[in-house]
């Protein structure tokens, strides 16, 4: 049964229209009325079209980016979201507050906010935690009327707990991968779920999305394959030249080749690359870097180093971010370490801790990472 929030999606899209140009099996006059009520669409005669507002408009980023990112809206837009943000934020690290835990949509709100990673969890019993800053958050609250200052994340110490963690084998088929693989194409502006990558590449059924985002995941897929193939040799530059050239097959004419003029970072202007020149060699030296990470311990205490490091060579001419994301893979199965899969609720800090950083910070990224490592395994 739609909701009055599908309706209003479904008029953006058709609007100006008629009741019967929406595309739902069933009538939704009750829904249109509603909508009309609350003065988010107009009716003249008997077509529809949305009211511009700042009400509207906020309604609409959160079902637009919801849409794109494979989000549930509904959910999103829940009465009870509002309350739910706003206590987690008032009680973290408790991720249970008494005030929400008695009640069962507020409970379904909490596990959704966690399998999507706005909610990081520390520890089970009793169940710890920390919330993201995210952009969806102000729109919510925003959207209630609800004035709310976010503080920055505070991440807890949990090295110890990380250095505990054990990796299974992966194979190309595990759902930990197909949820790498959707992360990483998601940051790139990519729109397949993890459901469809999944379908894509076990059974070749092609989601009605964009054939780059579609190839973007092909591709991403194909350099996994690789790292998984390679993954008791020491990473060479000639081994990232590959990655390179796989993740962006057919999406870039300088796949696979050190770029020739000096790149800038869409949105941060103030994010300094490396000029063409000195490219070859620092690779050589990253390359050198990782060789000589021996332990574990050591692997997991320079994660931020390893991703902000190559972020700031910036080797090629596109694909830098999905590059580093897989060497990142693979320095961290290398060393029996899970998979470092990335979902919606963990972009805002991780873009700010990277490309969108006005200032390096290797130690959060570290402490972003090792929380996300953490609370992936508490949800199994």
């Amino acid at each position: 049964m739609p909701t009055r929030y599908d309706v209003f999606s479904e008029i953006i899209e058709y609007a100006p229209c008629k009741a019967k140009d929406l595309p739902f099996k069933k009538p939704v006059y009750v829904h249109l009325n509603k909508l009309v009520k609350e003065g988010l669409i107009k009716k003249t005669n008997s077509t529809y079209v949305p009211i511009k507002n700042e009400h509207t408009f906020l309604l609409f980023k959160i079902i637009k980016y919801c849409l794109k990112n494979g989000l549930g809206y509904n959910k999103i837009l829940s009465k009870n979201m509002p309350l739910v943000i706003r206590e987690l934020f008032k009680s973290a690290p408790n991720i249970r507050p008494l005030r929400l835990k008695a009640n069962k949509e507020n409970t379904e709100l909490m596990k959704y906010l966690e399998e999507n990673q706005f909610v990081l969890i520390t520890k089970k019993r009793p169940k710890k935690g920390i919330i993201l800053q995210h952009q969806l958050f102000g729109y919510v609250l925003k959207l209630s009327g609800i004035s709310y200052k976010f503080s920055l994340t505070k991440f807890k110490n949990i090295q110890e707990e990380v250095f505990k963690l054990k990796s299974n084998p992966l194979n190309p088929f595990d759902d930990k991968i197909f949820q790498f693989l959707t992360g990483s194409a998601q940051l790139e502006g990519g729109t397949i779920t993890s459901g469809e990558t999944r379908e894509l590449i076990l059974k070749d059924i092609y989601p009605d999305k964009p054939k780059k985002d579609i190839q973007m995941v092909k591709n991403l897929n194909e350099a996994m394959h690789y790292v998984l193939e390679n993954l008791d040799e020491e990473i060479l530059a000639e081994h990232i030249k590959e990655i390179n050239k796989r993740v962006m097959f057919s999406l870039h004419r300088g796949a696979g080749k050190y770029k020739l003029v000096q790149n800038k970072i869409q949105g941060n202007p103030t994010f300094k690359t490396a000029s063409p020149n000195k490219v070859p060699k620092l690779v050589e030296e990253f390359c050198l870097m990782l060789k000589e990470i021996k332990t574990k311990k050591e692997c997991l205490m320079k994660l931020g180093y390893i991703h902000n490091e190559f972020q700031r060579i910036h080797p090629f001419s596109d694909g830098n971010s999905r590059t580093i994301r897989m060497i990142l893979s693979w320095v961290l199965l290398k060393h029996k370490i899970p998979l470092l899969v990335l979902k919606m609720g963990c972009f805002d800090e991780y873009m700010n801790l990277t490309k969108l950083s006005s200032r390096r910070d290797d130690e959060r990224l570290m402490k972003l990472f090792h929380h996300l490592l953490i609370h992936e395994s508490l949800l199994e």
